[in-house]
Order: C-alpha cells, then structure tokens, then sequence
C-alpha cells in the first residue's frame, strides 16, 4: 500500500519523480548519473546561485569500469554549487544515501572556521530554498569525523561526516536518516520534506585545488 500510494504522488508531481518509478520501495534512485552524456554537464541539475558556465568548468559526468559517475574539480577559486530538484516524502523514506571519493583535499581547509571553509566533498539535504535551509554533510581535510558547526542560526549546519586523507581515492558510502538528523541539530521535528539534494566542491577560501566523484543518491525507508 505504501508503495502504491507513493507512484500516486509521483503521477502528481511528475517531474520530480521520474527516475523513481522503476525503482524498489527500499532503494529509491534520485540520480546514478547513467543517463547522461560523459564529458557533460548533467541536464537534470541547475546551479545555485545560477552559475551555470561557472559549474560546466567543474562538474562532469565520467566513466569508469562501466560505471558513470560526477567528477568535480575546482583550481579556480570557482565555488558554485549544484542542485538536483528532488522532492520526496520524508516520513515514508527517511534514509539518503551517496557514495563519494574524495580526489584532492584542499590544503589547509576546515569547514569548523568560516575563514577556511571548503570541501573536497560536500552533499546538502535542503529542506527549504525559499528559507536556504540545510544539512551539509563534508569530506573535510581537517576537522574530526562527527564534529559540526551551526553555520547559519536556525538555518544551516555543517556535519563532518569523513575526514583526512586516510580513504582517500577510495568510494565510500554515507547514509543518513534525515528526521534523526534534523531532529538532532535542529533541536525539533521535522515537519516539511525535503525539496533538494545539492553538491558543493570548492577550494576558493584557502585557495587550493579541490576535487571529489559522486554517484548513487538514493533515498530508502529506515531499517525495522
């Protein structure tokens, strides 16, 4: 019944469910980057603020062992962030998960310090554009695994969810339940669903080259 009544919400809001409808109850795929063409820019995401020539120069769909996936590289002091309009029922599928590989750690960075704030990897979960609130989660090159910092009051926070050269040039997957996660950081429950999921590589605060892959977004239901 759950499932049926979530295809019923996707036939509502088409455009916002389309890559789901092939997908299990549990393993729902926001994008895999398959359908896209290697070199390019992915058609699906938008930039944010509307940069987007500015996210042509670092973000690109690439393959490899026959898996594509988004390769994001910036040297140019470039920071735009990308976004994938995504709406999904929170309640019923509370889980995100992403695989990422951090590339090159920019020198120095710490998203602790305003001033040093940059990521090789960094994902958003973004519960409002309207309001700019979000989750963002960082491969940071310096502060600990599990630190975080509440970046705008009421609004934004920065968890650090891997940290340091150890796995680097290595896939590793994340998984967050999002009701948990705000819950803990925002101190109440969540009442909206999220519209969002975005990507953010950038080295233009400590002026270092930057650099990460990304693939399999997917939202599930919590483990029983």
């Amino acid at each position: 019944m759950r499932k049926i009544s979530f295809l019923l919400s996707c036939f509502m809001l088409p455009a916002s469910c389309f890559l789901l409808l092939a997908s299990s109850a549990f393993a729902l795929t926001v994008d895999n980057f398959e359908q896209y063409e290697t070199g390019k820019f992915p058609s699906s995401w938008r930039t944010w603020p509307f940069q987007r020539g500015k996210a042509m120069e670092v973000y690109k769909v690439e393959g490899e062992n026959g898996n594509k996936f988004l390769h994001a590289f910036d040297d140019k002091d470039v920071s735009v962030q990308t976004l994938r309009d995504f709406y999904w029922k929170v309640n019923s599928y509370p889980v995100l998960s992403w695989r990422w590989r951090a590339r090159e750690l920019p020198k120095g960075a710490n998203e602790l310090n305003n001033d040093l704030n940059d990521s090789a990897c960094g994902v958003y979960v973004v519960l409002s554009k309207a309001r700019q609130m979000m989750l963002k989660y960082a491969w940071s090159t310096t502060a600990p695994k599990g630190s975080f910092r509440e970046k705008v009051k009421d609004k934004a926070y920065i968890i650090i969810a891997e940290s340091g050269p150890k796995n680097l040039n290595k896939w590793q997957t994340v998984r967050i339940n999002v009701l948990d996660e705000y819950k803990k950081y925002f101190k109440e429950k969540l009442d909206k669903n999220p519209v969002a999921v975005a990507i953010l590589t950038d080295g233009n605060a400590v002026h270092s080259a930057a650099s990460c892959d990304y693939d399999d977004f997917k939202i599930g239901e919590a483990s029983k």
